[in-house]
């Protein structure tokens, strides 16, 4: 009786062995097949990455050639835009070289820019904005009249320029909003939340140690005391002062005249120019070609986005990076989930 490998056709095995053509095929190696396939599957990846690294590149490159406001920009008298979006707040984050990514930070930062860039020769403010915090709109505020006091500014009012998003317009020489824009809303409010009558009935008791009794003003473990309430009211009225004092400054109106229309309401912005809180009723292109004839710019003005960060050192920004780093996880993915792959694994550890 004739003994068989174990791997392999006898008869296959018997014929070779008779005809002479050579001993039958050594078994595959598992271990240098897996070697193989990891290697061919890293190399796999690795150029994936490369590739996902080239088209960033050509993205930064399209950015340089396109615009921006960085070194490699055009030239020209040009009108900036500054878009101010959503709540007006402090928070923001940080770039890799500490460029302000959102918040007021942001917003300053491009207000900067502008001034400071001899071919800005005017700025159109695009805001659309519900409002926000007090002090971040106050911040604002003083930004953008120190910018317009160097240059000519036009607000331009989107949807909402409402309380925040209206006091950020006060400074601009102009101000221009579509007919159908929500604005005014000059007012304070500060909100709290009390839940210690639904705590009593689930039997559930809280409270805090203080240093003083007004250390905790505003708990929702308790209800407000009188003396507090007139505290915080105190607040309120004075910071509706401010924004009344600074509306009757920018509009050349009476703070009398200003008080009657501050009671908290919006306004369209057909209503809100027949009371005189804005200028004229328009859009954007409007608020362009205002912008430049008081910029002294001559035909059609070159408009530069002053947030974006056009030229090389885009790759390094928080928001490419992110892009990119995403891109590269699902071609990744992409690579170690396909069928062909583990096909490839297959055929390497069959016999050769």
């Amino acid at each position: 009786m004739m003994a068989y490998p174990q791997t392999g056709n006898p008869e296959q095995q018997q014929r070779a062995g008779v005809g002479g053509s050579g001993p039958p095929p050594p078994p595959p190696q598992s271990g240098s097949s897996r070697t193989t396939w990891i290697l061919i599957a890293g190399a796999v990846v690795v150029g994936m990455v490369l590739l996902v690294g080239m088209i960033v590149m050509l993205v930064a490159v399209a950015g340089i050639a396109g615009g921006g406001d960085g070194a490699l920009s055009a030239t020209g008298e040009q009108v900036g835009v500054i878009t101010v979006e959503g709540v007006i707040s402090a928070s923001g984050g940080q770039g890799m070289f500490g460029a302000p990514l959102g918040g007021v930070r942001q917003t300053l930062d491009q207000l900067k820019r502008a001034e400071e860039n001899d071919n800005i020769k005017s700025v159109v403010l695009r805001i659309n904005s519900p409002g926000g915090s007090a002090a971040a709109s106050q911040e604002l505020y003083h930004a953008i009249r120190q910018l317009a006091d160097a240059k000519p500014v036009v607000a331009s009012m989107a949807d909402a320029a409402a309380s925040g998003g209206y006091y950020i317009a006060l400074p601009a020489e102009r101000i221009i909003a579509n007919p159908a824009t929500m604005t005014g809303s000059i007012g304070v409010r500060m909100s709290f939340l009390h839940y210690y009558e639904l705590m009593d009935e689930l039997g559930v008791d809280g409270g805090s140690i203080t240093s003083g009794p007004y250390k905790d003003i505003g708990s929702p473990w308790r209800e407000m005391t009188d003396s507090e309430r007139e505290l915080l009211q105190g607040m309120i009225t004075n910071i509706y002062d401010q924004f009344i004092n600074d509306v009757a400054e920018s509009r050349g109106m009476e703070v009398d005249e200003v008080r009657t229309l501050a009671d908290g309401r919006i306004f369209t912005g057909e209503q809100a120019m027949n009371a005189g809180l804005i200028d004229e009723t328009g859009g954007f292109n409007d608020a362009v070609r205002i912008a430049g004839e008081l910029g002294g710019i001559e035909g059609e003005p070159q408009v530069r986005d002053m947030g974006r960060r056009g030229g090389l050192f885009d790759l390094l920004g928080m928001q490419t990076k992110a892009i990119a780093r995403e891109a590269a996880r699902d071609a990744v993915t992409d690579v170690l989930r396909d069928i062909r792959v583990e096909d490839a694994e297959q055929l390497l550890q069959m016999r050769r």
